[in-house]
């Protein structure tokens, strides 16, 4: 039997614990938690982390750190990508590897973009027009802020938008490079409309992929053409550099 753990500030009705067991077969361990600012707590515990040329950190320690052009202020409340996991690290690794190859995309988007970090980045190392998209509101309006503090603004926009397909997007648009860091099953569904959208020559960057997945995945790139310029291994977790042939 699972265990479910469960952190509440307010004490709760035992007759709802019971549903919850009951209906979800698992056996609840409550801990009563203490009032306090939670998302401030998260940015004072996220260090800052050196990702070769770029330093990702909070608002936090922004004043303690030496600002320059790699420098990322990120603050993630609700949304996913701080530099801290391996996905994301995978990426903003990828991402400079374009420049050691003078591979310099003009148009981006970043489908599933989080906190915005990766749009950040490559808006600081190449100045391209930049889509970042999210299905989540808290996301997109996380990404906002994190864009303007980081005064990028005029080379991302930030949208709501189920991948590729949105309101604001334009279906037939074709991009140098594509950035997906969300989950295999995601990614497995979009990859038609991604390389649809993919220019000749144009590059994609997978992430948030365990090892297994991240093999599968390079098996159907060969259906779509695409080429392995880059793989990115480490404690189960792995990152493709693709291109477009």
């Amino acid at each position: 039997m699972f265990t479910l753990k469960i952190f509440s500030e307010v004490s709760l009705d035992p007759i709802i614990i019971f549903l919850i067991e009951e209906c979800f077969a698992v056996k609840s361990a409550i801990t009563k938690t203490p009032k306090k600012n939670w998302l401030k707590t998260s940015n004072v515990n996220f260090s800052p982390v050196k990702i070769n040329k770029f330093i990702v950190t909070s608002s936090f320690f922004a004043n303690s750190i030496k600002q320059n052009r790699f420098s990322l202020t990120i603050d993630a409340s609700l949304a996913f990508g701080t530099g801290h996991h391996y996905s994301t690290k995978f990426c903003l690794e990828l991402i400079q590897e374009l420049k050691k190859r003078k591979n310099n995309p003009l148009t981006v988007i970043d489908v599933g973009c989080g906190t915005g970090i990766l749009a950040i980045a490559i808006a600081k190392l190449f100045s391209s027009r930049i889509i970042a998209v999210d299905n989540d509101i808290h996301a997109v309006e996380m990404a906002k802020r994190n864009i303007v503090v980081n005064k990028v603004s005029q080379y991302v926009k930030v949208y709501k938008s189920t991948g590729l397909i949105g309101n604001h997007l334009n279906s037939r648009a074709k991009y140098d490079l594509v950035v997906a860091n969300i989950l295999y099953n995601p990614i497995k569904s979009m990859m038609r409309s991604i390389i649809e959208n993919l220019s000749n020559g144009g590059s994609l960057i997978l992430s948030g992929l365990n090892l297994k997945q991240t093999k599968h995945l390079k098996e159907i790139s060969k259906q779509f053409r695409l080429k392995v310029i880059n793989e990115k291994k480490e404690a189960n977790w792995g990152a493709l550099l693709l291109k477009k042939i």
